[in-house]
């Protein structure tokens, strides 16, 4: 008898309502992340996409802004699912109101803050966002997108970023010869596994019902997160509290304010204490800022 033909997949379009301060371009180019597979950022055509895993596969995301709506397109995957994953990978939750009114006598802050809207790129789900970022831990951008690469090929299904599940069923010894990932193998396999048996529930990071520092202790309790990836997820997260300084901050932070290098933790500590449970963000749009500046320079007026 001839097998039944698969069935097309119905394709789910929405359109959310954005917020004032919400920049496309700005949030897919807030930090490193559209840069890592399964995410592809066409940015003449103003499209990210990206691909998510399925009980039958993998499911393909376009996103774009449609005017004063951001448009998601997806074959495979419900309206609910389609939303929570949009409004997470687009921070659309996160209340930037307070920091807003902390900048008036801030102008470069100012328009950094009214070109870059403050909002990051997340991944579609926060194992993916933990996996990343233990994956940019003490080695290069091009190692850590080798590290991403690699475990979506070794655990991934249809080019999709593998579920924990999947990756707790592979052996230590297979995910250090194929993913390639040092040290960071046993943290990756023991989070997955936590992950998969219910014993950890990344979810619970975003609750902003509980304190920032609450939620460094567990991720610091994780192991490979020491306080840079900590304190990186963190803002990846919404959350501001904390600087997440690297040797890349540092670099930065002295090629715009001079400065001996033993001291330039302090320093950056003074400047943007004032910020409050916002200074990461006022630390992160200062060293980006020329990330985002517009052709006509406004950021030397």
């Amino acid at each position: 008898m001839e097998e039944a033909r698969s069935q097309p997949r119905p394709l789910m379009i929405l359109r959310l309502p954005i917020p004032p301060d919400f920049h496309f371009d700005a949030v897919v180019r807030s930090h490193g992340w559209y840069d890592l597979p399964p995410f592809v950022y066409d940015r003449a055509a103003g499209t990210l996409s990206t691909l998510v895993a399925t009980s039958d596969g993998a499911a393909r995301i376009e996103f774009r802004q449609a005017g004063p709506k951001l448009e998601a397109k997806a074959a495979g995957l419900d309206r609910r699912t389609l939303v929570a994953i949009t409004r997470r990978v687009f921070s659309l939750d996160v209340e930037l109101d307070g920091f807003a009114g902390s900048l008036a006598d801030s102008p470069e802050l100012s328009r950094a803050f009214a070109r870059a809207g403050g909002r990051m790129l997340r991944a579609p789900t926060p194992f993916e966002d933990t996996v990343k970022m233990l994956f940019t831990t003490n080695c290069t951008w091009a190692a850590t997108k080798g590290m991403v690469v690699r475990l979506i090929e070794t655990a991934g299904v249809a080019g999709a970023f593998p579920t924990a599940d999947a990756v707790a069923k592979l052996p230590a010894g297979r995910l250090k010869s194929r993913v390639r990932c040092g040290y960071r193998t046993g943290a990756l396999a023991r989070l997955a596994r936590r992950v998969a048996r219910g014993q950890l529930e990344l979810l619970s990071w975003e609750s902003r019902e509980a304190p920032s520092q609450e939620v460094r202790a567990a991720i610091l309790a994780e192991q490979g997160f020491g306080p840079y990836a900590a304190e990186g997820l963190l803002r990846i997260l919404g959350r501001h509290d904390f600087l997440a300084i690297d040797s890349w901050i540092r670099q930065k932070y002295r090629s715009l304010y001079r400065g001996p290098a033993k001291s330039t933790d302090n320093a950056i500590a003074r400047r943007y204490a004032r910020f409050g449970a916002y200074r990461g963000l006022a630390l992160w749009l200062d060293m980006t800022k020329d990330w985002h500046e517009e052709e006509r320079g406004d950021a030397q007026e």
